[in-house]
């Protein structure tokens, strides 16, 4: 074979050699699809809640002590000023004696040392005594009015603690709840009795989830009309005024408070009422539960098919309740997009999907 020959077989070997193979057609995964379409949300919710003071204090003495008396009870009304209850008093009695004793002492101890003081300034103007004599008497003196104001302070605090051993209404309201009995011992604060102003209630809803989750300034909130339950025809308009930020951790509720507008009378403190509020209508999405998956974060997504590569990609969504076998999405879709809604367990973002047919894709 000719040098030329061998030459030109050996350079096609080594250009076969450098050839990569064709990589392998990208795998496509089977799932299940569906076209998302916008709906009309209607807000309208009824909730059944209780009617209760807007202002409730838990009352309770300012020392601790055994309680004496008792003299109200549940349901009783009271005056500002009232007596609520009693604590045994001997020991603040007893406080309240050693400092009139020890003010007693300390205006004796001034006046002496204020006559002394005084004798001695005029002999030492006349010359009978020195400087020195004069000027401890001096001190003697300002030392004597300084333990005076303290006694004055001693007595003041002693009187101000045996007036704690009071418990009374600092306004005038009902007591709705108590929690301590004659011959019980209790700490300072604790609660002895519920004071409540009745003349201005309100109603209580515990809503449930994202039911009644309410956005906007206070001037959008929505009326609510509240109703007797014993009596249907007993109806109050109320104003929402306060919603709680965060939901409760044993009960998934949110406290939702509504201020009533001149209830008639027969809204008595713990009285069940129905409320029903009409938010306005809202645009959203209905997609299965199976639909729903999570980002990195932990936060609510869902798989979208890419037309027309047939790609996925996650898309982060708001999700305003979750039903029984349903989620209702508030933003993050479009009409007419595509959501995996089957077999997104093994999907990975730019993955290639085959929509089954008959899915409703």
């Amino acid at each position: 074979m000719s040098w030329t020959k061998r030459t030109a077989i050996m350079g096609t070997l080594v250009l076969l050699g450098c050839e990569q193979p064709a990589p392998p057609p990208a795998e496509s995964t089977l799932v299940r699809a569906l076209a998302v379409q916008m709906t009309q949300f209607d807000r309208t919710t009824a909730l059944t809640g209780e009617i209760r003071a807007r202002r409730e204090s838990n009352l309770g003495f300012r020392v601790g002590g055994k309680v004496t008396e008792r003299p109200v009870d549940v349901g009783d009304k009271v005056a500002e000023g009232d007596l609520l209850a009693r604590l045994d008093n001997q020991d603040q009695l007893n406080a309240l004696q050693a400092a009139q004793s020890d003010l007693a002492a300390a205006q004796a101890s001034i006046e002496q040392s204020r006559t002394q003081a005084e004798r001695q300034r005029k002999l030492l103007a006349d010359g009978y005594t020195t400087r020195i004599q004069y000027d401890n008497a001096q001190r003697r003196y300002a030392q004597a009015q300084a333990e005076l104001a303290g006694a004055e302070a001693k007595l003041n605090s002693a009187q101000d603690t045996l007036s704690y051993t009071e418990l009374r209404a600092d306004r005038a309201g009902v007591i709705t709840a108590k929690a301590a009995e004659p011959g019980q011992v209790v700490a300072s604060g604790q609660m002895v009795v519920r004071l409540a102003d009745p003349n201005e209630r309100e109603a209580v809803f515990q809503v449930p989830g994202a039911g009644l989750r309410i956005d906007g300034r206070q001037a959008d909130l929505p009326q609510v009309e509240v109703r007797l339950v014993s009596d249907q025809n007993l109806i109050a308009d109320g104003t929402i005024r306060e919603v709680s930020p965060g939901v409760d951790p044993v009960t998934r509720t949110y406290t939702v408070k509504v201020a009533l507008t001149d209830p008639p009378p027969a809204f008595l403190l713990g009285s069940s009422v129905v409320g029903r509020a009409k938010l306005p209508t809202q645009s959203v999405i209905n997609l299965p539960s199976s639909a729903l998956f999570q980002t990195a974060a932990g936060e609510p997504a869902v798989w979208v098919v890419d037309q027309p590569q047939d790609t996925v990609s996650l898309r982060p969504v708001s999700v305003l309740q979750y039903d029984t076998g349903t989620v209702t999405v508030t933003s993050g879709l479009d009409t007419g997009e595509t959501v995996v809604i089957g077999g997104s367990q093994k999907l990975r973002p730019g993955q290639k999907v085959t929509i089954r047919q008959g899915s409703g894709a």
